[in-house]
Formats: C-alpha cells, sequence, structure tokens
C-alpha cells in the first residue's frame, strides 16, 4: 500500500485501471525484496488466488487515496492561493476568473492577481500552492514525508 502510494506521488500519478494488477503485484515484489520474512508470504499468497486478489485490491486503493488526500488539501488551499476568497468576488465575476485561471492554464503561474486578472508569466510552476501541498501532503501534522 504504501509503495504503490509513493508510486502515484512519484512516478505516475494515474496509473491505467487494466494494468493495475501487474503493477500492483510488481510493487508487492519490490517491497518484499527488502524485507525477508515477506518473501515466504509472498510465495504463500502467491499459491492463493483469492487471497492475491484481496491484497492487489487493498494495494490499489492507495493510488485513489493518495489523489483524494491531495484533491482535498487542494480544496482547501485553492482559494486563498488564489485569490477567490471574500466578498468581491462572485457570481459572473467568480466565473470569469476561474475561466481565466483554468482555460488560459494561468493557475500554474505565481504572482496571480484574481481582480486584474494577471500573473506573473515569466514563471511558469511557480505558483505557491504546489510548495504548500506538498508540504500538507507530505511532511504536515499527518504527512508521510
Amino acid at each position: 500500500h504504501h509503495h504503490l502510494c509513493q508510486h502515484v506521488a512519484m512516478v505516475e500519478a494515474f496509473p491505467f485501471p487494466v494494468d493495475r494488477d501487474e503493477l500492483c503485484w510488481k510493487l508487492v515484489q519490490e517491497s518484499a525484496v527488502k524485507e525477508p520474512g515477506l518473501k515466504q508470504v509472498l510465495a504463500e499468497v502467491e499459491k492463493e488466488q483469492n487471497m492475491k486478489e484481496r491484497l492487489l485490491d487493498y494495494i490499489w486503493g492507495a493510488a485513489t487515496q493518495v489523489r483524494g488526500e491531495l484533491v482535498t488539501k487542494a480544496r482547501l488551499a485553492a482559494p486563498t492561493a488564489y485569490g477567490l476568497q471574500g466578498e468581491s468576488l462572485k457570481g459572473n465575476a467568480l466565473f470569469d476568473v476561474l475561466k481565466w485561471l483554468i482555460q488560459q492554464g494561468k493557475l500554474i503561474h505565481s504572482g496571480i492577481n484574481a481582480k486584474s486578472m494577471t500573473c506573473d508569466e515569466s514563471k511558469p510552476w511557480k505558483n505557491p500552492i504546489f510548495l504548500q501541498l506538498i508540504k500538507m501532503q507530505w511532511w504536515g501534522p499527518k504527512g508521510e514525508g
């Protein structure tokens, strides 16, 4: 489970569901190499198809878990990070800003001013929300870092 969480976070955020059993089993085998006692357990699991399927289902849940945790944290952080909080942006004004951020890809830039719909075009991928989400996910009070 933990190994797939790391894989989703660092290698492939959206692994294909059709590859799930193969990917999960590969990660289980890689983990077992690090723990001598797990090799024997893994050999037993491999013989019992129902147990193997349950194990793979449990491990596959890690992908959904990591993405769900990040989505929840992003929902909390986005209003402040993009200047969307407060009374000044509501209705059509809020819709226009969100449309600008998403459709024109501005949400990755730093220096976003939602009211004037401007940002620092010279700094893509420098929006502070990325660092904030990384810290919250892996180094916060419940982080896994």
